[in-house]
Parts: C-alpha cells; sequence; structure tokens
C-alpha cells in the first residue's frame, strides 16, 4: 500500500512562494499538537501560538488527540499495531480539525511519521485495523465518515515548530522587540531531528548538514558556537534514563559540560522533551553526585526564545522556566533597552 507523504514539502512551498512562504499559510487551518512534556513548559506552546495569531494565521490547540506514544513503543509496551493505531486515530481526528499540524517536539513529529511506515508491513496493517475498529465500536464522540479508519490520502500535513519558524524566518524577525545581543548560544537539535529522514524525500536532503537553528541564532542577533558534543544524544534515550540513569545522566552530563566549556551562555533547542532532560533539577543534581560537578548552563526552547525576544510581558517571560540566577540574566541582557 503506498500512501502520500504526510510531511509538509517545505521546499515546494519555497519554489512557489518565493517572494514570501507565509502566504502558503493563509486562509488554511493550523492546530498545534499538545506534546507530554509540554506541561513543564507552556511558553513552548503558547510562545508560537501568540506569534502565529499576530501574523494573522488561524492558529488553534488540536482537539481529540491523544500522547503520540512514542515512548511507550521506545520502552517496549506496545506493539507496532498498536502504536500505528494511537497515531491513525490522531491523525483521524486531526484530519477533521486542521490542514496543517504543527509539533514542537522531535519525538511526536517522528512518532506520527513512523506509525504510518509501520502500516506497509500487511500484517501491522491489519491488526491496527482491528484495533481501530474495536475502538470505533466504542467511540462516543462525534461521527464523521471514515472515523478511525486508516487514511489512505488524507489531506492533513505535518510539520516541525523549527522548521516552520525557519520557513517564515523574515516575518519572524519583523515581530521581534530584542535581539540575542551577541550572545554565545550552544544549539542542541536532538536525535529524532538529526536523523529523521521520514521526511525527506531525497538522500540529500536527509544527508545535508542540518544548520536552521544556528542560522536562526545568526539572524536574531546572537553567536552559535560549536561544542563537542553538538550532535549528541540529550541522554534520555526513552528507557536508559530508567534502566541505565547513571549512564543515561553521564551522556547528559558531557552534553552540558561540552557546551559550558566553550562559555555559552545558554543552550538552544527544539524539543521538549531534550529540555526536559538537559534542564531537569533532580537530573542536575544527580550529575552532581555521581560525577562532583554542577552545572548551571540554561536551557530553552526555540519557542520561549522568541517569546521573550518578542517581549512578552515579564512575569510570564520568567515564568517560562523554573527561576534561576543566570536564566534572569540572560532575560535581562535580552531585554535591556
Amino acid at each position: 500500500m503506498e500512501f502520500n507523504s504526510l510531511a509538509l514539502d517545505l521546499d515546494e512551498i519555497e519554489s512557489k512562494y518565493p517572494e514570501n512562504p507565509l502566504d502558503f499559510f493563509r486562509n488554511k487551518k493550523l492546530c498545534l499538537f499538545k506534546a507530554c512534556l509540554e506541561k513543564y513548559f507552556p511558553g513552548v506552546r503558547w510562545g508560537i501560538h501568540d506569534l502565529l495569531e499576530e501574523l494573522n494565521l488561524d492558529i488553534s490547540v488540536c482537539e481529540n488527540q491523544s500522547c503520540c506514544s512514542g515512548t511507550f513503543f521506545q520502552r517496549n509496551l506496545i506493539t507496532r499495531a498498536q502504536f500505528a493505531a494511537i497515531n491513525e486515530r490522531n491523525l483521524s481526528e486531526l484530519n477533521q480539525q486542521a490542514d496543517v499540524v504543527l509539533f514542537s517536539c522531535n519525538g511526536c513529529y517522528n512518532s506520527l511519521l513512523r506509525g504510518r511506515d509501520f502500516l506497509k508491513n500487511p500484517d501491522v496493517k491489519r491488526k491496527t485495523q482491528e484495533i481501530l475498529s474495536r475502538l470505533k465500536a466504542k467511540s462516543s464522540g462525534k461521527n464523521y465518515p471514515g472515523k478511525y479508519e486508516i487514511l489512505d490520502n488524507p489531506k492533513l500535513k505535518l510539520v516541525h515548530d523549527l522548521d516552520l519558524l525557519y520557513l517564515i524566518r523574515n516575518d519572524v524577525l519583523n515581530t521581534l522587540k530584542f535581539d540575542l545581543k551577541k550572545l554565545k548560544v550552544a544549539v542542541h537539535y536532538g536525535c529524532h531531528y538529526l536523523n529523521l529522514s521520514r521526511d525527506k524525500k531525497t538522500a540529500d536532503a536527509y544527508l545535508r548538514d542540518k544548520t536552521k537553528l544556528d542560522e536562526l541564532v545568526l539572524l536574531f542577533g546572537g553567536k552559535p558556537v560549536e561544542y563537542q558534543e553538538k550532535e549528541a544524544c540529550c541522554g534520555w534515550g526513552a528507557s536508559q534514563i530508567v534502566i541505565h540513569p547513571k549512564e543515561a545522566l553521564k551522556i547528559t552530563y558531557n552534553k552540558l559540560k561540552s557546551a559550558e566549556n566553550v562559555d555559552a551562555d545558554f543552550m538552544l533547542m527544539p524539543c521538549p522533551t531534550c529540555l526536559y532532560t538537559l534542564s531537569k533539577p533532580e537530573y542536575r543534581e544527580k550529575i552532581n553526585k555521581y560525577y562532583k560537578e554542577k552545572l548551571d548552563i540554561p536551557t530553552i526552547h526555540i519557542n520561549e526564545l522568541i517569546a521573550i525576544l518578542r517581549g512578552c510581558e515579564e512575569e510570564r517571560c520568567i515564568t517560562l522556566r523554573r527561576k534561576t540566577p543566570r536564566l534572569d540574566e540572560i532575560y535581562s541582557i535580552i531585554t535591556q533597552d
């Protein structure tokens, strides 16, 4: 069975709308997928929601969706068919609400594309539809044609927040009140972004260097810095942080220490799961316990950073993250007159 690609074709948009790619999104319905770990960092969602509202786009939060279940699958708690069924149900609901779905999380974006890949296996596809059919029989929500059926060619398209922000970067720049004041920024892309091939049409697109975060830092007036562990994992590793916490946190330690070694002012990333791992106070405390070193470098999601650069209210900006003296210092530098 052949499926059309769910990933938004960014190259095609740039080709058809060379003057202003934002025009592609006019008169389209957009919704923001709710990643589980966003609850720890609410600015990840409202940061981009407020931006897209200012750009006069039709934006809402996705309704009737569940967790993408990526962590459950990676921890071997569900089968391929169960994983695919969860995300086919999500796609079925999202297809009723939006033309384009935005993802703040590398894992969520990967999961909805990965579930479709599994359906290429006839046995997985059959079992997936059996699960969906049982779910449909018990469903009490709104009925619509094709509800909880595997969608051959949905109109829906998916895009990662970072890819969208880069695509419309000039429009984003025009909304900013502040710049990065030449702060040194260590960017972290995350494994599921660096290694994702499901949204690439060619090998060249997959293999080319990933530089979008670096380029946004430059555009916003900062200095992206090279550091040894730039392309390394955050240390989450799904089951590894549970089964082998010391070894997993060694990866986190190496990442943070490498950025501190080049005097980065903060670390910037496009994924709340990575943000959670690299910033969680309990993890920082364990790193100090295991490796006898206290690491202070702050971390922030690209959506949160844009909210600060756009001049969100001070109280709201500070609560983007758990308050720390170093984050306050960076906030003060960015927002000074």
